[in-house]
């Protein structure tokens, strides 16, 4: 019987080396490797430099913008850039929360003035240079999940950036902010910086203003207010200043020229490209009368005369809001405070605009708002019901009515935006094939005040009183004595 021999078995030192595995273009992974070692190895210090830029900063800094960039390193956490029109504002921004949200876990939140302008202009916007989605071309190396509802990016390390409209800021998700970009600030609501300024003071975070002035706005007023505050990093920009790495404008005149041409007004040319706070908005209703009213400061030192009248006039919608003019009218009607409170009740409404130094004789509330009436009465308020007026009628009082108005302009700032800001719907007119405005007002913040205002003009006009002849009041208590 054959002896079978045994064959030895393979020891783990001589085991058959396994070929290594190629990639695609036929090459050994290894040696890819090994050459791509080789390659970063042989990288100059400022090619080296040049990458990890370029890595950090998906579009390529101007040098206007190396100049925030560096202000921001070096401490200044709340910035106000008013740049003029395709000065790179947005991507910027975008840059800098790429940036921190790797170095920082946390919330980073953008704001836009309306929530469809969000999503038009970043969440679904593409850059036509770089033929991508603006959200990719920042977070698409470091996301790790996405939330079209909420327009919301998560980040494989916890972060989360949030793309909102100023008019729904309360929809922040979570707490934890640390950073917020405004952008357009001249048109968003100023009080969403009201609302997350506790959360970025608490969590030691920053903030990024940036925009156009569109008249003498809350931005233009940031803007003087902080020029020389040491904290702040301010920076007014037209595009006679702006300049490339190269030195050349970045919007020339003959830029200018052709938007001109093609039918943009010189009023949004001014306050786009030259950043002229002196620019009336374009299609601003009272754009005029509040100029006016500006640059006449004997008509901003108003205060409360006892020898007429005050009237509160209303603009609810509760539970959000609760709009409030205190107002004097007559020859030079005198508007002594505005303001808007926000998720308020009717009653702590009035126990807010009760605390005074002047008494309040009357309430009024716009004939839309009839149906209060009887929970105002339930609260011993009885309020007049302003009747509705053609748009025409209101427009025309209102302008009348602010030109001949005086304010107490500490307490009237707001007031003041919301006029400026108050602009009328463009539409497009198919004969005439351009854009015209129409009679409508935009639906935005600034209607919460100016409203109101027209409410009250149209009402005043037309059947507004005053104090009245002094009653008889001997022949009153006659009465009284005769009836007892």
């Amino acid at each position: 019987m054959p002896i079978k021999k045994k064959t030895p078995k393979r020891s783990r030192k001589t085991a058959i080396a396994k070929p290594k595995a190629l990639t695609k273009t036929g090459t050994k992974k290894g040696a890819t490797r090994k050459k791509s070692r080789k390659v970063i190895q042989e990288l100059t210090p400022e090619m080296r430099a040049r990458v990890q830029e370029q890595h950090r900063w998906p579009w390529k800094l101007r040098p206007y913008q190396k100049k925030a960039q560096q202000a921001f390193e070096q401490g200044k956490r709340r910035q106000g850039l008013f740049w003029h029109r395709r000065a790179g504002k947005d991507v910027f921004c975008l840059s800098i929360a790429r940036n921190e949200s790797r170095q920082r876990v946390g919330g980073y939140v953008h704001f836009f003035p309306k929530h469809i302008q969000a999503k038009r202009a970043l969440w679904n916007g593409i850059d036509p240079k770089k033929s991508a989605n603006f959200i990719d071309i920042a977070f698409g190396d470091q996301e790790s999940h996405r939330n079209n509802t909420e327009m919301m990016v998560q980040m494989v390390n916890g972060s989360t950036w949030q793309l909102l409209g100023s008019d729904n800021y309360d929809r922040i998700v979570g707490g934890n902010i640390v950073g917020a970009f405004f952008s357009e600030w001249a048109l968003c609501d100023p009080r969403a910086w009201d609302f997350i300024r506790p959360m970025i003071l608490e969590n030691n975070g920053f903030a990024f203003f940036i925009t156009t002035f569109r008249g003498r706005n809350h931005a233009w007023q940031m803007a003087q207010n902080l020029k020389n505050n040491p904290d702040w990093h301010i920076d007014i920009m037209n595009v006679e200043q702006s300049r490339d790495a190269d030195g050349n404008r970045i919007i020339t005149d003959e830029m200018i020229d052709s938007e001109r041409k093609s039918g943009m007004s010189e009023a949004l040319i001014q306050q786009e490209y030259y950043c002229n706070p002196e620019a009336t908005a374009d299609g601003a209703i009272y754009g005029n009368q509040v100029e006016h009213l500006r640059h006449e400061p004997r008509r901003n030192l108003a205060d409360w005369n006892p020898s007429r009248p005050v009237y509160c006039v209303w603009n609810f919608d509760l539970p959000v809001f609760a709009a409030f003019l205190m107002i004097q009218p007559g020859d030079r009607p005198l508007v002594l405070d505005a303001g808007i409170l926000e998720f308020t009740s009717l009653g702590d409404a009035l126990a807010h605009v009760n605390h005074r130094r002047w008494p309040i004789q009357h309430h009024c509330v716009m004939a839309v708002q009839r149906e209060l009436t009887s929970e105002l009465s339930s609260l011993s308020v009885r309020p007049l019901v302003m009747p509705t007026r053609n748009s025409l009628t209101v427009t025309t009082c209102a302008a009348s009515f602010i030109e001949r108005m005086y304010i107490d302009g500490e307490e009237c700032d707001l007031l003041l935006d919301a006029l400026s800001g108050y602009v009328r719907q463009e539409r497009f007119d198919p004969q005439a094939a351009t854009l015209q405005f129409g009679p409508d007002p935009v639906m935005s913040w600034h209607g919460r005040l100016a409203q109101p205002l027209e409410s009250f003009a149209a009402w005043d006009y037309a059947s507004g009183d005053a104090w009245g002849p002094r009653p008889n009041y001997a022949e009153q208590d006659k009465a009284a004595k005769i009836l007892l």
